[in-house]
């Protein structure tokens, strides 16, 4: 009994197994993606669109789901180019976003093999078609437009130079590879180290320059404001002594001689007023010499 029972179990195991084989694997198509079922004859003719099925049952050979990345990417390519007026090397990023042209899918199934994941699975990555299609043209164009000019016009002309680089990009990427352009152009120059260093030592010079030009300036503010002041006082002066020469004019020219002589006859009636009438009086002694003086009343004036 029991054998019959382990027997009639692995039955069913073995069913559902069988079941599950010929129902297929599950797969999907995700998001920004598109696929194509690669059967023992090669690719099927349609392609998928972003969806989840299983694949078709199998026995001995099972098909496999191949799926490509054609989401929008962006890029970057960082170069160094030798610049041939200058003879030195200028650093520059190449930016490009970049998406699958939809009328090339269909050739780069068959042109690019894919990357297995699992035995069902396979995807054709972006980066893959990039490197294959658009990143040696993308470092070639950039090379030969950018050699034609000197390291100071790529850097005096940087928008002109760069919107014609994108416009050529746009056109070659477009016509010559799967992808279709989004963006491109240059978003970053690394100049040489020695064209630095001198542009360097030339902003500080013109600092320096600055910082003299304007301490002249502080100097001459100052100089100017001094001379200024000198000038103000010497004028002040000038009035001053301008002003004390027409005072002394004006009371010398005032004063009269007989207002004068007035004043003199006045002080002497004020003289005479106060005296006395007394003389002083001398006595001569004995033995003494002094004359002997006597009071002789004065003659009124």
């Amino acid at each position: 009994m029991r054998i019959f029972t382990s027997l009639r179990n692995m039955a069913c195991i073995a069913a559902v197994t069988t079941l599950l084989v010929a129902c297929g694997q599950r797969v999907e198509v995700p998001p920004a993606h598109v696929g194509k079922i690669m059967t023992k004859d090669g690719y099927q003719e349609n392609l998928i669109p972003t969806s989840k099925f299983r694949l078709d049952q199998c026995w001995g050979y099972c098909d496999r789901l191949v799926i490509m990345d054609i989401a929008d990417k962006a890029y970057a390519e960082n170069l160094s180019i030798f610049i041939p007026d200058d003879q030195l090397n200028l650093g520059v990023t190449v930016q490009a976003t970049l998406s699958i042209n939809p009328k090339k899918t269909e050739e780069l199934f068959k042109a690019i093999s894919p990357k297995e994941l699992t035995d069902q699975l396979s995807v054709i990555e972006n980066q893959k078609i990039y490197q294959t299609y658009a990143s040696q043209i993308i470092q070639k164009e950039v090379r030969e437009y950018l050699s034609k000019y000197s390291i100071s016009q790529i850097a005096s002309s940087n928008e002109k130079i760069n919107a014609e680089l994108s416009t050529r990009l746009g056109d070659v990427i477009g016509a010559r590879t799967p992808f279709n352009v989004r963006f491109v152009g240059i978003t970053g120059l690394k100049y040489p180290e020695i064209i630095t260093k001198a542009q360097e030592a030339a902003a500080e010079r013109r600092e320096a320059i600055q910082q003299e030009e304007a301490q002249a300036k502080v100097t001459e503010v100052k100089l100017t404001a001094q001379l200024q002041e000198a000038r103000l006082q010497r004028a002040i002066e000038k009035e001053k002594a301008e002003t004390e020469a027409l005072a002394q004019k004006v009371l010398a020219e005032s004063v009269d001689p007989r207002v004068i002589k007035l004043r003199e006859l006045e002080i002497e009636k004020i003289k005479a007023e106060k005296w006395n009438g007394q003389l002083p009086v001398y006595n001569m002694g004995a033995q003494g010499h002094n004359p002997i003086m006597f009071n002789v009343p004065a003659s009124k004036q």
